[in-house]
């Protein structure tokens, strides 16, 4: 019964609207009594709202979690009445157990209505918990993964689509051998994006387990607070210092070292579509070094552009919806039908494609989109079989500027 059925299309070998910004983050944490409760989703569009709900400084502190933390850097950048559904699983939960038991994120998304654009997972482990690694990383996060990206298509298949972003704690500390998200053997993960960068000073003040947390709540506002289209590192505007509130004065990785101290390593970090805050010289402040997904960009043949940046995939999850949206109600209605041949009148396929390519538009003025494009199929049969109105889109979005390539030479004149 899905009425609009709007498939991803394949690719070939190589060669801020307010609903935009709605937000979820799933912990592992401690309940607290009268209050949140295991596995029940609460949705908050200020840090007073969670604080009412008993999550407080001092929560953390007595539970040695970042539930708090996470939650007010998200509305440190996400800004105040931004809708944010939250839910707490017991610590001894795995972000695996965390998207594959029904009761935690499948749940929450459900109940959300569909709402959730992009969703975080947060580990707050136990204080005798102990990371171990697989392939440079984290072993829950490298397991969760490949079930991040299974639950995203799921979502897309029940017209959620979302992207999610999984706190990369306790990163080995070699980026040699940290696995290359971009080329992961089990499976390439385009909804999902990793990070390991970590506010250094806050982790400082945390305990052992704590040190090796990652700003994943920090990487979740600055999503909900741009536009669909743009990169949530832009050196312009996404500066995450805050030396007002001695928020983000000392980047760091989550093997709690500082990024001054590793700058060797983050020119391979980011060839391997980790996220982590960088200093650039000139400006003041941290950023994020990008918005990398778990995959390698591809082009192919026929020019499309698979989702190798968050900023990409949202613009693509837009558009889907926007186009669901338009063409929805016209499901089950009657169109004629040309006598002679059986196939679509030229005013109903122009009719439908001017529909499609309104959403198109609405992203276009936006300055979400460049362009888009809809094609209705003349022969689609309306008469007997599934009686499926066909059609094709196909969208442009912005490019970015990674860097800026140049020569500069002296001259004794121009």
């Amino acid at each position: 019964m899905s009425g609009v059925d709007i498939k991803k299309g394949d690719i070939g070998a190589n060669v801020t609207g307010s609903a935009d910004s709605t937000s979820a983050i799933l912990f592992t944490g401690v309940e607290i009594s009268g209050k949140v409760e295991y596995g029940k989703s609460y949705l908050v569009s200020n840090l007073k709202m969670a604080e009412e709900l008993g999550i407080v400084t001092s929560y953390d502190t007595t539970n040695k979690v970042r539930i708090h933390h996470h939650i007010s850097e998200f509305f440190r950048m996400a800004g105040d009445e931004k809708k944010l559904h939250i839910m707490i699983a017991p610590q001894d939960k795995t972000l695996v157990d965390l998207l594959t038991d029904k009761v935690y994120a499948e749940k929450l998304v459900n109940e959300a209505d569909g709402e959730i654009r992009q969703l975080a997972l947060s580990l707050n482990p136990a204080s005798d918990y102990t990371d171990t690694s697989v392939d440079g990383i984290n072993a829950d996060v490298r397991a969760a993964i490949a079930k991040a990206q299974l639950f995203a298509e799921n979502c897309y298949n029940r017209f959620r689509p979302l992207q999610v972003i999984i706190e990369g704690r306790g990163y080995g500390g070699d980026a040699g051998t940290a696995i290359d998200l971009c080329k992961i053997p089990d499976t390439p993960a385009p909804k999902v994006s990793v990070v390991i960068g970590q506010d250094w000073t806050f982790a400082e003040s945390q305990d052992t387990v704590g040190k090796k947390y990652a700003a994943v709540g920090t990487a979740l506002g600055c999503v909900a607070q741009v536009l669909v289209s743009k990169n949530i590192g832009e050196n312009e505007t996404m500066n995450i210092t805050n030396a007002g509130v001695n928020v983000f004065l000392v980047g760091g990785l989550s093997d709690h070292s500082k990024i001054k101290d590793v700058e060797h390593t983050w020119s391979m970090l980011d060839s391997k579509h980790y996220l982590f805050p960088v200093r650039e010289i000139g400006l003041s402040g941290l950023r994020w070094n990008n918005d990398h997904t778990c995959v390698e960009a591809k082009i192919d043949a026929d020019g499309n552009i698979n989702e190798h940046s968050i900023s990409l995939g949202r613009v693509l999850d837009k558009a889907a919806r926007l186009l669901r949206a338009q063409l929805l109600p016209k499901v089950k209605t009657t169109q004629p039908v040309d006598a002679g041949t059986g196939q679509l009148p030229v005013g109903v396929v122009k009719y439908f494609e001017g529909l499609g390519n309104d959403a198109f538009e609405v992203m276009k003025a936006n300055k979400e989109l460049t362009e888009g494009k809809t094609t209705v199929n003349p022969k689609s049969n309306l008469l007997s079989g599934d009686k499926a109105l066909e059609a094709s889109f196909v969208a442009v979005p912005y490019g970015t500027i990674n860097k800026i390539k140049g020569v500069i030479n002296l001259k004794n004149k121009i």
